[in-house]
């Protein structure tokens, strides 16, 4: 009888530390581990051996060994190059320019292979559908990629020469795409919030050079669509909404109340007033829905240009998109008012409660070791 085929996933969180899984050919999660950011070090060099060392004492708590996996994948915040070394690190510059893949490699004896997080959880999602798609993921930004029909990320941005107009829409939507401040005011000014005072939080937030918020490029009359469309985004609109009215925090825990301007953790009680139906909460979703419809019309027109399904379905992922019931009714809406039939749904992932990176590193390693032996 053949051994059972066995892959490790590596999720390098931007945030506490990196998770660690071991899978087998169906992606079930055998196991997990953790290191924590602390233990990292300060060189590429103290992370593969604190990866690795993490990696072996886990490895023999199930009676494994290295030598027993096929390959490993790595989900990571982030750019990369096409030889698998960082472009630009997400919180960990000293990863910037050096190989980690190539170093764990050499300390585990097994192909080891990278992809951006983003990329990684569409990937995953792709490995449960089978179809092409287009997979979005919320969080502190807005990233995504297109899938397609076969399983590879289009358009990926390997190599990335620093210019917005070399980023694909579909790869990395919240940073690349442009809002026009023109339309953005009107859709403000529909809901009777004010624009004005929204752009203020968001420099406030950002500090931005001069402290004038630009768009892709630089465009004074544009923002990158994460600016609304993401955890803070959806923060800083409901604090737009409310402007000086607290009048909400009837409905709101002491903490709660405390908790409301966190973009780290404001998302859960701004959905908890929207399921209450507390009119300030149910208008920041109804805005947010609409301004993701215009930069979903943005991003699908350019990949239906560049071959992808009209109907392409959209996958949402990260804690935003739970918030899909309360702001999925305008953005569906909205997108159908402009003659676009894709469905919003959330990530299938996300529904089972799996961790998309760490799925997606699953993929990445068995998409490896296939390379490897081809």
């Amino acid at each position: 009888m053949n051994p059972q085929a066995l892959y490790l996933a590596i999720d390098i969180g931007a945030g506490h530390g990196a998770k660690i899984g071991l899978f087998d050919e169906a992606h079930t999660l055998l196991g997990e581990s953790f290191l924590a950011q602390k233990s990292y070090g300060e060189s590429a060099e103290s992370l593969a051996d604190a990866l690795a060392l993490t990696i072996n004492a886990f490895l023999n708590s199930k009676q494994q060994n290295s030598a027993g996996l096929k390959a490993a994948g790595i989900s990571t915040p982030g750019m990369l190059c096409s030889d698998g070394s960082y472009l630009l690190a997400h919180n960990l510059q000293f990863l910037n320019n050096r190989n980690l893949p190539e170093l764990l490699s050499q300390r585990l004896g097994i192909p080891v292979g990278i992809e951006n997080d983003a990329n990684a959880g569409g990937l995953a999602e792709w490995s449960i559908l089978k179809e092409e798609l287009l997979y979005w993921v919320f969080g502190g930004g807005w990233g995504g990629s297109w899938i397609s029909r076969d399983g590879k990320v289009r358009f990926s941005s390997l190599d990335w020469n620093g210019k917005d107009p070399s980023l694909h829409y579909t790869n990395e939507p919240g940073y690349s795409v442009p809002l026009e401040k023109k339309v953005m005011r009107e859709r403000f000014q529909g809901f009777k919030v004010s624009y004005d005072e929204f752009e203020k939080i968001v420099i406030a937030d950002l500090s931005p050079a001069e402290e004038i918020l630009t768009g892709p490029s630089g465009s004074p009359d544009h923002l990158r669509a994460e600016t609304i469309v993401s955890g803070p985004g959806r923060c800083r609109l409901f604090r737009a909404v409310v402007g000086q009215d607290g009048s909400y925090t009837q409905y709101l825990k002491p903490q709660e109340v405390e908790e409301i301007t966190d973009p780290a953790v404001a998302g859960k009680h701004i959905s908890k007033l929207s399921g209450l139906g507390v009119e300030a909460a149910l208008t920041t979703d109804k805005l947010f829905g609409m301004v993701l419809a215009e930069a979903a019309q943005l991003i699908i027109n350019q990949a239906v240009m560049d071959g992808c399904s009209k109907d392409v379905p959209i996958c949402l992922g990260g804690k935003p998109s739970l918030a899909l019931p309360y702001f999925g009714p305008t953005a569906g809406q909205a997108l159908a008012a402009k003659g676009l039939i894709n469905s919003l749904q959330l990530s299938v992932l996300s529904e089972r409660g799996s961790n998309a990176n760490l799925v997606g590193a699953c993929v990445v390693a068995q998409n490896t070791y296939r390379d490897s032996i081809a």
